[in-house]
């Protein structure tokens, strides 16, 4: 298997990427608020005969950095990004994008603004508004931030929606809370500031647009997510399908291996 290592300069950012194989058709993964490539270790592993896979570190996580202006980063930022390493990574077969927790509202709204740019989307753990649950969590994440107690956010992700996830990517998280410099805490915070205000995804784009076929898939035990929601979201797309997935949360092929077969199906 081929591996090619990269980085791409956006706007005020450089955001670095990494491809996984060498197929015609392209996979592009979006990861959700604060995780990086890392997390798409077990997908890459699964897909990356049959495609070309692409991760990345979206602006203000992982090994991104910006070069200046604000700690605080858009949501066209993210999206702009995403947008470039699509450009940059797809071959001349079809693109694909599989896009995780947070990861699937930047890609919702990609795929809404630029309708012939992908031909099919994976949604794992979508909602169009955040939850009583969701501003729960963000209020008290928040507060222990504001006490200087970073590592006790991450615990706190974990106690809310993360029990069933292994324990060394539990530990992954602590960690990163843990170390994650000041500009890092701050485009966190700004981000968990801005998910609280935004009531809803229509708000940022028409998911009418949306031409790719579309996966939706929920974890039916998400503790942050409601399935009328998905339901409401798949109203909404013109060719989409929800799968609620029973015994599995929001973190989904990290807590299950077997819906790495549910995406394969809905690529195939």
């Amino acid at each position: 298997m081929r591996i090619r290592k990269g980085e791409i300069r956006d706007g005020r950012f450089v955001v670095p990427y990494r491809t996984y194989g060498e197929a015609p058709k392209t996979i592009v993964c979006v990861s959700g608020a604060q995780q990086t490539m890392a997390v798409w270790k077990s997908f890459v592993a699964y897909f990356c005969r049959d495609f070309t896979v692409v991760v990345f570190d979206l602006p203000g996580q992982g090994r991104s950095e910006t070069l200046y202006g604000p700690a605080a980063i858009s949501l066209d930022e993210q999206v702009s990004a995403l947008s470039r390493v699509i450009e940059t990574t797809k071959h001349n077969g079809p693109v694909h994008i599989a896009a995780a927790s947070w990861g699937t509202i930047v890609a919702a709204i990609y795929a809404a603004r630029h309708p012939d740019a992908a031909e099919k989307i994976i949604l794992g753990g979508f909602g169009v508004k955040p939850t009583r649950a969701m501003s729960e969590l963000i209020r008290e994440g928040k507060r222990l931030y504001n006490e200087n107690r970073p590592e006790d956010v991450g615990r706190l992700i974990i106690d809310r929606f993360g029990q069933d996830i292994p324990d060394s990517y539990k530990r992954r998280i602590i960690d990163q809370f843990r170390t994650m410099n000041r500009d890092k805490c701050l485009a966190f915070y700004a981000h968990v500031d801005f998910v609280e205000s935004a009531s809803d995804i229509k708000r940022f784009a028409d998911l009418k647009k949306i031409r790719a076929k579309t996966l939706i898939v929920n974890g039916e035990k998400d503790a942050i997510l409601d399935a009328e929601d998905a339901a409401l979201a798949a109203s909404l797309i013109r060719d989409c399908e929800v799968r609620i997935i029973p015994e599995v949360g929001h973190f989904l092929h990290f807590e299950s291996a077997e819906i790495l077969g549910v995406y394969d199906a809905f690529l195939a």
